[in-house]
């Protein structure tokens, strides 16, 4: 009789637990372009706004989570007001259980995937289900429900409470979903990392460019959402003082996106465009056909973005669950240092952000400019270490987990019959242990460095999520156009070709 596996009670859901099937036989070129467009079509009706809130919520929501919200697609008041942080977090979870060997699974099997995949699922709907309800609980979203005032004597408003969690809750269910139909082969590369990357770049456009216009909290101003937009509105050669303010506005209002955090996100850009092009090249060779030789490339970014969203979900899970508790806390009437060691929360009357100044959660979190990083180095220190040793120790255990180690290449190699020019067969593991966990660490490094300086700078995550969202963009267009060179005869290809 065999022995009983903790990946065994996911059995017990199946027959209840909606899923995507695998597919029959692979899927087509053309299919999988159409899945991946359809699937980001549905991802981006996720910023309609949740029902039952007042008109442009998401400004008078007092929001604790500011730093990290562009780097889990998390918009405030909408159906993605959880982003994908749940769905990352139970992955990164199950992923890490399996590479240390703490649960008992085998990725060959088909059954053990579905299983696998299904235990991943479960795990985001649970932490949905946690984090919905302790916002809900928190009084999160106690000032912008429609018809209720939490400071007079209104009834607790249940059926707004329900309501918002049931949208939540739904959403969440439907963006997993569409996940999974990536990770079943339908479409392009990971399905959280293409959804990031489509949250990501439309938000940069529309910060930049955005032409709706919203009111400017506490004033009877109106701005544009876009920072550049907003700036050429009110420029003016007419009036030299007020042009003068509106460009020191664009890059210092708080409220809306600014021409600060372009210039940060636009200069980690480049710098990501320049570190992927670096690599090392190692020459092999078929053992099976002569004369056949070429290059097999190692880049430094050998993990790509996953170890910093790694680090940013621990510090990112850590803020909510520790501002669920801080506010639990509050309406328990538990001692007050008790919550001042966990948290301490200052709200910022021209932007409504809950910005912490003690306490626990102070120290893993980025200050908003430089001048109050310089002024607090204790916490900047604190922040940086944590988000880089996070992403190195990360970057050095995904090789192994994700099948990509040493270890794992020089056994592709052997079944293909392949080996290292000038190398005996015994030593391609050695020759590979030296480029492969140097270029790991040194790669997420140096990514996760460079964020941590934006962050200092004022970039408020969104430099961290456009690093994220290219070295996504580069890993899904190379699948791409493996995929499209294989695929004669597509009427993408034919397409194409008649274009040209």
């Amino acid at each position: 009789m065999s022995g009983f596996r903790l990946l065994d009670l996911v059995k017990f859901f199946l027959p209840i637990l909606p899923e995507i099937e695998f597919p029959y036989e692979a899927v087509k070129f053309d299919e999988r372009i159409v899945y991946t467009l359809g699937s980001a079509i549905i991802f981006l009706f996720g910023q309609l706004p949740l029902y039952g809130l007042i008109p442009n919520a998401q400004f008078h929501l007092i929001d604790p989570f500011f730093q990290f919200r562009s780097i889990f697609a998390m918009e405030k008041a909408t159906l993605l007001e959880l982003g994908l942080l749940p769905i990352l977090t139970s992955a990164f979870i199950w992923q890490l259980l399996a590479g240390l060997k703490l649960i008992n699974v085998n990725l060959n099997l088909r059954y053990d995937r579905e299983l696998f995949q299904s235990g991943q699922k479960i795990t985001s709907w649970l932490l949905s289900i946690i984090f919905a309800l302790g916002l809900i609980f928190s009084g999160y979203y106690d000032n912008v429900i429609r018809g209720y005032s939490a400071y007079g004597n209104d009834a607790v408003p249940i059926g707004s409470y329900v309501m918002i969690f049931v949208q939540i809750i739904a959403w969440q269910v439907i963006v997993s979903l569409l996940v999974e139909l990536f990770d079943k082969g339908y479409g392009f590369g990971s399905g959280i990392l293409c959804f990031l990357t489509l949250q990501h770049t439309t938000n940069f456009v529309s910060e930049l460019l955005g032409l709706e216009v919203y009111p400017v909290l506490n004033s009877n101003k109106f701005e544009s959402a876009g920072a550049l937009m907003n700036l050429i509105r009110n420029f003016s050669f007419f009036n030299i003082k007020s042009t003068i303010y509106q460009i020191w506005h664009s890059f210092t209002r708080t409220q809306l996106p600014n021409l600060t955090q372009f210039y940060i996100a636009l200069g980690s850009i480049l710098v990501v465009i320049a570190l992927q092009n670096f690599r090392v090249e190692v020459p092999i060779r078929s053992t099976k056909v002569r004369s056949m030789s070429q290059m097999f490339p190692i880049r430094l970014l050998y993990c790509g973005g996953l170890p910093l969203l790694f680090a940013y979900s621990v510090l990112a899970n850590l803020q909510i669950v520790g501002y669920i508790i801080y506010s639990i806390l509050l309406k328990l009437k538990a001692p007050p240092i008790l919550i001042t060691l966990l948290a301490n929360y200052n709200i910022k009357a021209n932007s409504n952000r809950a910005v912490l100044t003690s306490g626990l959660l102070y120290y893993f979190s980025p200050e908003q400019n430089l001048v109050n990083s310089l002024i607090s180095p204790i916490r900047a220190i604190t922040y940086s270490i944590s988000i880089i040793l996070l992403s190195v120790w990360f970057a050095q255990k995904w090789s192994y987990i994700s099948g990509s180690s040493p270890k794992d290449i020089s056994k592709q190699f052997k079944d293909q019959g392949i080996s290292i020019a000038g190398k005996r067969d015994i030593s391609i593991t050695k020759e590979l242990s030296k480029i492969i966990p140097t270029a790991a660490i040194t790669g997420s490094f140096l990514i996760s460095s460079l964020c941590v300086i934006g962050d200092f700078f004022g970039g408020l995550g969104r430099n961290s999520s456009l690093v994220i969202s290219i070295l996504s963009a580069f890993g899904v267009l190379e699948e791409f156009m493996i995929e499209y060179q294989q695929s004669s005869g597509s009427q993408f290809q034919n397409a194409l070709s008649g274009l040209m």
